[in-house]
């Protein structure tokens, strides 16, 4: 099996090309060289998809399927895809669950209207929106390859090598021990997917080559107190200090002016805009073959490869990357505590 991975250094796409390796294909990556790590195994080919002349490598070659992970403009996509369309014989493109255009205050299915965005857009997240911006990508992709692409729209995804910070966050304050806002209710859903079994489902898929549409939202019956108590329980090694949990009325947390789901990540409160952040159709995604692991070994493998990149690099566990904005100051959350 040969594939082409458009990425393939961090995150998503790091573990996608390991898992692809893993399963006996042939890798081969495409991308800029200016972030991740070149992954051993993969044959690397290097070059920018915003320039036609790089993408032409790619015209020289062929590959069973390519898989694309890119945040980047449709313009740039549909010309990657169209480039390819005689080069491979099916397209994924990875996409996102934020493309429905009533999303996150309705439910949604695969059915669901999505924003509406050119194929040929040009543009960057700042200027388009994400939502819109992936939206016109999915687009190109349909156009360019027209019943041999799969279009999969992930929810929220963690794991190891997780480069937005949102579980780190949680298990980096939970380590650090002493009263800690936890937001609204134990009881609140939640739903994760671990990158590798996305990654898994993903390189599976690149042999039967589903087209259409789906979700990957996660796996339900997880709740936010499964998760404060999962990365209780791996981190308490490392605790510097008792860990007090109080659970704070999502309210008492807005009128504070916490901002939701980046200050406290993947906090969704009862707001009419957040109201169906969690319901999101996932049955295809199961009947297509996706396995969802445990939650505790996604926290607990997060923990650790925390643990050891922190090692090697020789800073505080506590000092990992993370987007701006993911994560509530110190200082604020002991002000917020004191006025419980």
């Amino acid at each position: 099996m040969r594939l082409l991975v458009l990425g393939g250094t961090r995150f998503l796409g790091r573990a996608i090309v390991d898992e692809a390796i893993s399963r006996g294909y042939d890798v081969t990556t495409f991308a800029r060289g200016l972030s991740g790590h070149p992954r051993p195994g993969a044959e690397v080919l290097q070059g920018d998809r915003t320039s036609f002349p790089d993408l032409l490598q790619l015209a020289e070659r062929d590959w069973d399927a390519v898989i694309d992970t890119s945040t980047i403009a449709p313009v740039h996509v549909a010309a990657c895809a169209q480039l390819l369309a005689g080069h491979v014989g099916h397209y994924t493109y990875v996409s996102t669950i934020s493309v429905y255009r009533d999303y996150p205050a309705a439910p949604v299915t695969e059915a669901s209207a999505v924003h509406d965005c050119p194929a040929d857009a040009a543009g960057t997240v700042e200027s388009l929106g994400y939502p819109q911006l992936k939206s016109g990508c999915e687009r190109a992709v349909q156009e360019a390859m027209p019943g041999r692409s799969l279009i999969a729209r992930p929810g929220l995804i963690l794991g190891p090598h997780e480069n937005v910070g949102r579980l780190p966050w949680w298990l980096s304050r939970v380590a650090r021990g002493g009263p800690m806002i936890a937001p609204g209710s134990p009881d609140a859903p939640l739903r994760l997917t671990d990158a590798r079994d996305l990654a898994a489902w993903l390189t599976g898929n690149t042999r039967r080559g589903i087209p259409g549409i789906v979700n990957v939202p996660g796996a339900a019956g997880t709740t936010f107190g499964d998760l404060l108590a999962t990365c209780a329980e791996v981190t308490a090694p490392q605790r510097t200090a008792d860990l007090e949990l109080r659970w704070t009325a999502d309210p008492v947390l807005l009128a504070a002016g916490v901002e939701p789901w980046m200050e406290l990540p993947m906090w969704a409160p009862g707001i009419p805009e957040l109201a169906a952040t969690w319901q999101v159709s996932g049955d295809r995604a199961l009947r297509t073959g996706i396995r969802y692991r445990p939650l505790l070994d996604t926290v607990s493998d997060t923990w650790h490869w925390m643990l050891q990149d922190a090692a090697s690099q020789n800073r505080p566990v506590s000092e990992f990357a993370r987007l701006p904005g993911i994560g509530l100051d110190a200082d604020r959350e002991q002000e917020i505590l004191a006025s419980l």
